[in-house]
């Protein structure tokens, strides 16, 4: 009886062994699909991420742009109104010669 039961346990641990070497087999498929759809997900966040700082640097780029128009733009209104203001008050502060 021990030499049956042996060949039992080994018949069943071969059986076990096929079953879990089968069964790791089509495990391998979905953890392989798992791990591409990861990688698919990693790579689109990536170039999310890489949009996005383009986009911020280009904004902020704009922002420095426009600023500097500004500046140039409020210098030269406060040239044009110190430039008036000298032709106003040049003009009102000489007495209009007379013609003789």
């Amino acid at each position: 009886m021990t030499a049956r039961s042996k060949t039992q346990l080994t018949i069943v641990d071969a059986a076990e062994a096929e079953l879990i070497e089968t069964l790791k087999s089509q495990d391998a498929p979905m953890v392989q699909r798992l791990a591409t759809h990861r990688d698919r997900i990693d790579l689109a966040v990536k170039e999310l991420e890489s949009e996005r700082f383009d986009l911020i640097s280009r904004r902020d780029n704009l922002r420095r742009q426009v600023e500097a128009v500004e500046q140039g733009l409020a210098m030269h209104i406060e040239d044009i109104e110190a430039t008036m203001a000298l032709y106003e008050r040049g003009m009102n502060s000489q007495p209009i010669p007379e013609r003789t």
